[in-house]
């Protein structure tokens, strides 16, 4: 355990992909006011949205909001910007509860060489970064936004992202022109997912591709690959590449403790190579919570360098996110010391 604390000399990317499982299972019991996250199928009743849509297409978008949304688009409805509008403001009303969530635990169990790319709209995320920043953590993993995030903005004149001015959030101006940043799209017709034709769309997809064809272990985390998002499945794909050259390459997908292993397996077969893959139940069976912030290094001992290894799990029982942050210190010295030899 002591020598995977003081490893940390791991230069290839751990990416994380995550889908509106994750965030369910950060809020078991509901955001801090107790509010819990709709499925993006359940949208427009969960959020009473039925009145926005003309009365031949309330019945689909009770049951599939995105089907519903899509056509009224296709039509030029003007009623599209308040269904954007509402679904934003809603999202954008979420707040982390105050104790420790798998959010705080995923930005500190991976390290800046790392990356988490989400389609999440929700600023869970974001506020978890804000709040360990406070705690005093400054090296968190990169951060990239695939479906859009009502906590970013974006400044398509100087390319730049930042916390954008929305909710609770009070964010700052683009640090190159000082103009506002413009929110980012949320939602898009099932039909036409056309990521490439959005600015900041377009480039997360760009920084994703080139951090999967760099990673050395893929975790995919509450993302069940729907029909719906075959443009995303497609980019995936090709910046994984050909799977018979992923021969070296872990991938781990994390689900619920029900879930159907040969499935997951099958829907995510064009990442994984022969037996090179795990399925867990919790996010605390898997690598990330396992070997914090050495991800890279435990795999590596013990698959490539055939040597037995411990787990060095995370601390599940912890209620106060400072005491958290303090159990990671000496796993940061560690990394610092790697960094900067003469503080070692």
């Amino acid at each position: 355990m002591a020598d995977e604390v003081s490893n940390a000399g791991a230069t290839r990317p751990h990416v994380l992909l995550l889908g509106a499982g994750a965030s369910k299972a950060a809020l078991p019991n509901g955001d801090r006011k107790g509010r819990s996250l709709p499925l993006l199928r359940d949208l427009a009743s969960e959020l009473q949205l039925l009145d926005l849509f003309p009365e031949d297409l309330r019945s689909l978008a009770s049951e599939d909001f995105e089907s519903a949304y899509s056509i009224l688009f296709e039509l030029g409805d003007p009623r599209i910007q308040e269904l954007d509008d509402r679904t934003a403001d809603f999202f954008a009303s979420i707040r982390i509860p105050d104790q420790p969530n798998l959010y705080d635990y995923l930005l500190l169990c991976l390290r800046d060489k790392d990356a988490i790319f989400t389609f999440n709209w929700d600023p869970l995320l974001v506020q978890s970064r804000l709040r360990l920043a406070k705690l005093g953590v400054s090296r968190f993993p990169r951060l990239h936004f695939l479906h859009g995030n009502v906590a970013i903005g974006y400044c398509i004149a100087d390319d730049v992202m930042g916390v954008a001015n929305r909710g609770w959030l009070r964010g700052s101006p683009c640090r190159k022109c000082g103009e506002p940043f413009s929110p980012t799209r949320l939602l898009f017709p099932v039909e036409k997912k056309d990521y490439q034709g959005d600015a900041f769309t377009a480039g997360e997809w760009k920084i994703a591709r080139m951090f999967l064809e760099d990673c050395l272990m893929f975790t995919i985390f509450g993302y069940s690959a729907p029909k719906t998002d075959v443009e995303a499945i497609r980019l995936l794909k090709e910046a994984w590449g050909d799977v018979e050259q992923r021969q070296f390459e872990q991938v781990e997908i994390i689900s619920r403790p029900d879930c159907d292993a040969a499935g997951i397996r099958e829907t995510w077969s064009p990442f994984i190579h022969t037996h090179h893959y795990d399925v867990f139940g919790s996010f605390f069976e898997s690598w990330i919570a396992n070997h914090p912030r050495r991800t890279i290094e435990a795999f590596r001992s013990q698959y490539l360098e055939a040597q037995f290894i411990s787990n060095h799990p995370v601390p599940v029982d912890i209620t106060d996110l400072a005491e958290l942050v303090d159990w990671f210190e000496p796993l940061f010295v560690a990394e610092d010391s790697t960094i900067n030899p003469d503080n070692g």
